[in-house]
């Protein structure tokens, strides 16, 4: 068939419309984009930085809890920040914009610090929705302090034994906080009552210090405030930033070394810390993947009702199994929390047990002989 001028000329201009209309959807201008710009005030309740930017400025423009943001600090920038309240929603080493308690922001990560100068500017430009945060309905809302919500005892006060490779049976525990006040969290008289019940000889308190243990002395009481008068526990006050904070997990390891079992290990609620800590003795004692797994997914399974195999479990696995396996394993890459793309690691080839002997010994600093001593705590009964 033979094309005219004519016919070219239409081709042509359709060709145009349809590259112009193509450019658009894919190229917004900057007018479509929501941004908004924060000067740093101070530093949250996490110790990351806070800013003069009210939350409800952010939520007046249309947007909710769940958006996603791009933090662009004098310095650096952050992409896949969640906006978040009272940190619900969030796993290990996500960004997050947070809605403090007096209506500002603060932005950061759980688990690595942003530094933004007091003074300086902080712009949050928005670019879309979190799949996370949707993906997590569970984790999003408080745990209900009602023993009646949950099916035992042992279910609402986050106990249970550490078991899996060559860990001896009756010799490490997790749970909620056993030293916290029982008129605000309900769960504490319960976890007392559990660890007298299973003969708990040392108290691994990861959220405490001794003043904080020392002030739960003089108000409150229990089996495991007899334990702390016994000087029976080791209290670090070990933060979020837990992988930088060496010497913190290196008092955890030398306590047990130094201290007869069982042992009970727990922070504020015996999720995160707690997480990382029995993980890292688990991996120590050659426990399989499926059973470090289940270990780690079980306490926000306790706490938010989230049943194993669902979307909500895959994503708890995803955010704490998963990276901090993977940081064990590749500590060279701590310092590059902030940066991670975590949809892309792999940790399903990780030499797990050689991973966690190597993370004592080659980041934390430890000696054979101590790293052989702890394993001696854990598998053998006494």
């Amino acid at each position: 068939m033979k094309v005219g001028k004519k016919e070219i000329l239409t081709i042509a201009v359709v060709a145009v419309v349809l590259s112009m209309a193509y450019t658009w959807v894919v190229y917004p201008s900057e007018e479509d984009s929501i941004e908004f710009t924060g000067e740093v005030i101070g530093l949250s309740s996490y110790n990351q930085p806070k800013l003069d930017l009210s939350a409800q400025e952010i939520f007046d423009s249309g947007l909710n809890l769940g958006a996603e943001f791009t933090i662009i600090t004098e310095t650096d920038t952050y992409t896949g920040a969640i906006m978040l309240k009272s940190y619900l929603g969030i796993l290990m080493f996500d960004i997050f914009v947070n809605v403090e308690d007096d209506g500002l922001v603060s932005v950061g990560c759980v688990g690595m610090l942003i530094n933004a100068d007091e003074g300086s500017q902080i712009k949050l430009v928005h670019t879309g929705d979190s799949e996370r945060y949707k993906n997590t309905p569970d984790y999003n809302v408080e745990y209900s302090q009602d023993i009646h919500d949950f099916p035992s005892t042992e279910v609402f006060a986050n106990f249970y034994e550490v078991t899996g490779g060559n860990i001896a049976p009756g010799v490490l525990y997790r749970s909620f906080s056993s030293l916290s006040d029982p008129a605000k969290q309900a769960r504490v008289p319960y976890v007392n009552q559990l660890a007298e019940e299973f003969s708990i000889n040392y108290l691994i308190a990861l959220s405490f210090s001794d003043a904080s243990v020392q002030s739960a002395i003089s108000k409150y009481e229990g089996y495991c405030i007899d334990l702390c008068k016994d000087g029976k526990y080791v209290a670090p006050s070990m933060g979020y930033l837990y992988f930088q904070q060496k010497e913190k997990t290196i008092d955890v390891l030398q306590s047990i070394i130094d201290n007869d079992g069982p042992y009970l290990v727990h922070c504020n609620v015996g999720r995160d810390r707690t997480g990382f800590v029995v993980l890292l003795l688990q991996a120590l004692c050659g426990c399989t993947a499926e059973e470090m797994i289940e270990c780690e997914a079980r306490a926000f399974c306790n706490l938010y009702g989230i049943d194993p195999g669902t979307k909500e479990y895959n994503y708890i696995v995803s955010g704490t199994y998963d990276r901090n396996m993977y940081l064990i394993a590749n500590y060279d890459k701590i310092d590059n929390i902030l940066h991670m793309d975590w949809s892309k690691i792999d940790v399903s080839k990780i030499d797990t047990q050689k991973a966690a002997y190597q993370y004592c010994t080659d980041y934390l600093g430890l000696s054979s002989s101590q790293v052989n001593s702890l394993l001696e705590r854990l598998t053998v009964v006494g």
